[in-house]
């Protein structure tokens, strides 16, 4: 019983603020007006002959104080009956006195009218701008909870799969049946490989929220993705890099840098090339990765020049034994989209695949990422 006590003002209080106020602010500007008001009609009724004047008058501060700050229905509606009868009924007095012509009776259906259209007018735009009030505080409530559904997700994938891991590790060092170790290997890959896939899923997850974009170098950015892949894997190592700085989510860039190097070195031995490039040309950015290994089928390569530019949460290349979880290239074709651009494939010159993003320099008029279908 308690509780539906504290929660009885609230939802008085709620009730005011639908019609767009609260008592308080109702009565300060409700008040003054009545007061004018109750003396516009003392001197309609004092002044025979002049009554246009102190009704106007009145009239006039009604729109103000409605306008100003809009009264709860049953406010307003008393408002307009009684200062409407009380006037109405002057004028109708002087004009059967002879005192006004009875042209002045109109006057009384006219400013009726006219403060009906208004009250209509002011809480139509109220209306408005509560629903757009609402729809703003219900996506940032959105944003919110899309940042927390990813963060708790990432914690419950990422979690369970680091202390498997760990203790794969530690059964494998303590395990001297070779038999068992390759059973181990085999554990630890599918480990390793469904960890990828949750990060993917997660960044699935992420594209759905409008990220902060800053001035990027980007070269710098293909520099140290370049040196953090080469210290692992051992490749061919070239970079290309005269892309410039330009407006850019500088996570998501990496995200896309990470993908195009995976599958480059997914696809090639420690003897392959693999290119690390970026140009700028006719205010259109270029970036992405070319290696020496196995390529695409053309094919392939028609494919995904016809898919770059459509979102999609499928890889558009062939599954086979070296496809992880079949995310990578619909994220970085995600990412390319959101930022007004598109995915492209091409046969490399060192003779394997060649994966880029081409963006443009300047951000599109409505970069808003769309959901990833």
């Amino acid at each position: 019983m308690a509780a539906v006590t504290m929660l009885d003002p609230a939802s008085r209080s709620f009730r005011w603020l639908r019609v767009g106020v609260s008592r308080p602010q109702a009565s300060t500007f409700f008040v003054p007006w009545l007061v004018g008001a109750t003396f516009c009609i003392a001197v309609m009724w004092a002044l025979p002959g002049d009554e246009t004047i102190p009704y106007h008058v009145a009239w006039t501060g009604f729109a103000l104080a409605f306008g100003s700050r809009v009264w709860s229905n049953r406010l307003t509606f008393a408002a307009l009956v009684t200062f409407t009868g009380v006037t109405g009924g002057i004028l109708v007095i002087r004009v059967g006195q002879g005192v006004l012509a009875w042209q002045e009776t109109a006057e009384i259906p006219l400013m009726s009218g006219i403060m009906l259209l208004l009250v209509w007018n002011v809480r139509r735009r109220q209306d408005a701008l509560s629903r757009v009030t609402e729809l703003a505080e219900r996506e940032a409530q959105h944003a919110h909870d899309e940042e927390l559904l990813t963060r708790l997700t990432s914690h419950e994938l990422r979690s369970p799969l680091t202390i498997a891991t760990g203790y794969v590790d530690l059964m494998r060092e303590n395990e001297t049946d070779a038999h068992k170790l390759e059973d181990l290997e085999i554990i630890r890959h599918e480990l390793s490989r469904l960890s990828r896939t949750a990060d993917r899923l997660i960044w699935v997850m992420r594209l759905q929220v409008e990220p902060s974009r800053e001035m990027v170098d980007l070269d710098a950015v293909l520099k140290e993705a370049a040196s953090r892949w080469s210290r692992v894997t051992p490749r061919n190592w070239v970079l290309d890099c005269e892309g410039g700085t330009f407006l850019a989510a500088p996570e998501r860039l990496r995200v896309c840098l990470d993908t195009l190097l995976e599958n480059a070195v997914r696809y090639t031995a420690t003897s392959d090339t693999v290119r690390v490039f970026s140009s700028r040309r006719g205010g259109v950015v270029r970036f992405g990765v070319a290696d020496s290994g196995m390529g695409m089928p053309a094919s392939q390569v028609v494919l995904l020049n016809r898919l770059g530019d459509r979102e999609g949460t499928t890889d558009p290349l062939t599954p086979d034994s070296l496809t992880q979880s079949g995310l990578g290239l619909s994220i970085v074709r995600s990412i390319a989209i959101a930022r007004g651009g598109r995915l492209v494939a091409e046969r490399a010159p060192e003779g394997g695949a060649l994966v880029a993003v081409e963006v443009p320099a300047e951000v599109p008029v409505a970069p808003r990422a769309q959901p990833v279908r």
